[in-house]
This record gives structure tokens, sequence and C-alpha cells, in this order.
């Protein structure tokens, strides 16, 4: 199930040298797909054990964890019991153990949830995490937007986007084009809206992410420089 070769691969695609944000990240080298079907398996692991191995030295034993925590949020019998969920992820990406892209994606697009049942996360909130020294509270200010994405509200998404606009890391233009094209293909009208408006000073990347689903004609025209 493990792997040298995977774990050097794994290390590769998601740590950037010795001063960049995964720097000294360890991995056991066992792939998504099987890291998935063991938190099937033990998705109803107590919260104490959850919390040991959502602590873990390993890359693949956190991931682990978010995932079982998905499943456990999504059977979650009320309110309360996704706040407390929601939280024991929150303190997780303050706490710098989720500390990598990938487990930002695994788990944010999931917790996120939670902001369309619970006013004590709106705008301040997600306004907060965006200002965050934190590269993964940054990130997740973002991501977390993706399932009020899915059920057409907009404006938390373009508010964090517009927040991400003068954020200095790649992996925060990267996830902010991501979930504006996510918007476009829901509101194409709305995002070429924004994007008239904020392109100028829209950090390349975060641009060419959002304008994925344009026609060819239609990038190189935003993508071109008055």
């Amino acid at each position: 199930m493990a792997s040298k070769e995977w774990a050097i691969g794994s290390a590769k695609t998601k740590v950037f040298g010795e001063d960049s944000y995964g720097a000294g990240d360890l991995f056991l080298g066992v792939t998504v797909p099987d890291t998935r079907a063991i938190a099937k398996k033990y998705k109803d692991l107590p919260q104490e054990e959850l919390a040991t191995l959502a602590n873990s030295k390993y890359h693949e034993e956190r991931l682990t964890a978010l995932v079982i925590l998905n499943h456990q949020y999504s059977k979650a019998k009320d309110d309360a019991e996704r706040i407390q969920l929601f939280e024991f992820w929150l303190l997780l990406v303050k706490t710098n153990k989720v500390n990598n892209w990938d487990l930002i994606d695994a788990s944010a697009p999931y917790m996120g949830e939670i902001l369309s049942r619970h006013l004590g996360y709106g705008a301040p909130f997600l306004r907060s995490l965006a200002k965050s020294d934190n590269l993964w509270e940054r990130r997740a200010s973002i991501i977390l937007t993706f399932p009020l994405i899915r059920i057409g509200k907009f404006g938390p998404t373009l508010a964090m986007a517009k927040e991400a606009l003068t954020d200095d890391h790649h992996l925060i233009h990267k996830a902010a084009g991501w979930m504006l094209r996510e918007v476009g293909k829901r509101d194409q009208d709305l995002l070429t809206a924004f994007l008239l408006k904020h392109r100028a000073t829209m950090p390349r990347t975060m641009l060419r992410y959002a304008i994925e689903k344009y026609s060819e004609k239609q990038r190189k025209a935003f993508l071109a420089k008055d």
C-alpha cells in the first residue's frame, strides 16, 4: 500500500524547499485512493483517536483524519455537532496541522457547508481568515465558499476573491482563480463583470485560472495588456 517512490513523488508536489511552506513534512507513500479507502473504513473513529491521527507527523495520516472528519460532518445529527466538528477542523488549520494545499482542498469544500447554516461564519469570519498571517487560513477563506457556490450564493466568493487581489502568494491566487471559475460555470455574466472590473490588478495566475472555461479568443482578450 505504501511505497518509497510514491512518498518521494508526493513530497515533490507539495514541498518547495527548506524555507517553503511544506518544508519538513513527512510522507509514508500511501496513495490518495488508498488513504480514502482507509478513512471510509474507519469513518466512525472516536474523537480522541481522530485528534491523535490529525496531529500525526505524517502527511497521509493527517489527510486520513480530514477525510474521516468530512464523513462525520456529513452524518452529523444537528448543527451543534456540525459546529463542534467545524471548530475542531479550524483549530487544525490554525495550528498548522492542515499545512498544505491538498489538505485544505480535501476538507474546506466539505467543512464550508457550515457557512450556509450559521450566521457566525459570515463575512467578518471569512475576512479575518483572509487577512491572517497563516497561509492556510487565507486559502481556507476562499475554498470554504465552495458549498455556497453550489447553492447559487456567489457574494462571499467574490468578496474573498477581492481580498486575494492583494495577496502575495501563488497558492492564494490559484485558489481564488479556481473558485471564480466555479462561479463562472454557473453565472458567466457575473464572472465577466468581476473580471472586467479587476483584471488590471488581478495576479496573472489568478486570472488564468478564472478564465479557463472561456473561448480562446476571450482568454486572449482578458490577458491582453491595455
